[in-house]
């Protein structure tokens, strides 16, 4: 696991620009996970201290992450804390209906492995759902090429369109995909002329299917295939002559016309 770009990511996000999109995120996350229901919700990873899952109507919520500072998530009754790598998760098969995967991806060794272990805890029919930095978001160009700050430089980010071929291998459908602002100034004072017509323009952008986003969040279920049943309807094929029946002879007219 990158515990380097995970411990940058905890700091970061006590920042005015760190805060401010992680609050962007989690109105995408709420929006995601509100109509999403089952025994089981977990979280893989804890980028903030806040609570990810707070908007879930799922009664039993489990956090599982390799750390946990003092007086951070606040859980209720129902909900518990799991310390584990992320590259070896202890959750049994089929045992899950919601994962969520906040920024888990970008810190995992291998993310495609870390994928398959999700798809296993699935249940049939149950949810992913996934949240990461878009690498061509406005902000993420800014800080990893124009800042002196290497967190971004740290991360595995992956675009979107790559994580929905992954998950099509796997056997997923896409329910939903959506992106933050595209605006590169996060902070909440930053209410100019200049950050409306960013906005502005990130919708225009988005009808062409330009996405330039910072934080991207996206929906999976899994596919559950029908097999076709074999029944009582099932027969031998025509081609099998029953032993009861002759082949009827044709009686050809050998008789040449003139």
């Amino acid at each position: 696991m990158n515990q380097g770009f995970q411990q940058a990511l905890s700091h970061w996000a006590l920042t005015l620009n760190g805060s401010a999109i992680f609050e962007e995120e989690k109105i995408l996350l709420n929006g995601a996970i509100k109509n999403l229901f089952g025994y089981y919700c977990v979280q893989l990873g804890a980028p903030t201290q806040e609570s990810f899952m707070a908007e879930s109507r799922i009664q039993y919520k489990v956090l599982v992450a390799s750390d946990l500072k003092e007086g951070g998530e606040e859980f209720d009754s129902h909900s518990h804390f799991v310390k584990a790598d992320l590259d070896y998760l202890p959750i049994a098969k089929e045992s899950t209906d919601v994962v969520l995967l906040p920024h888990a991806l970008e810190i995992a060794e291998d993310p495609y492995y870390l994928l398959r272990q999700v798809d296993a805890m699935l249940r049939p029919e149950g949810h992913m759902v996934i949240t990461g930095f878009n690498p061509i978001g406005c902000l993420v160009m800014r800080f990893r090429f124009f800042k002196k700050e290497a967190i971004f430089r740290q991360a595995k980010l992956e675009r979107l369109s790559q994580l929905k071929i992954w998950l099509e291998v796997l056997g997923y459908d896409i329910q939903l995909q959506r992106y933050s602002t595209v605006t590169c100034f996060a902070q909440r004072e930053h209410k100019t002329r200049r950050v409306l017509v960013l906005v502005w323009i990130e919708k225009y952008l988005s009808k062409l299917g330009l996405q330039f986003g910072n934080v991207y969040c996206l929906v999976a279920k899994k596919r559950v295939d029908s097999p076709t049943l074999v029944g009582a309807k099932w027969h031998m094929p025509r081609w099998r002559v029953t032993p009861t029946k002759r082949p009827v002879s044709v009686a050809r007219n050998n008789r040449i016309k003139k």
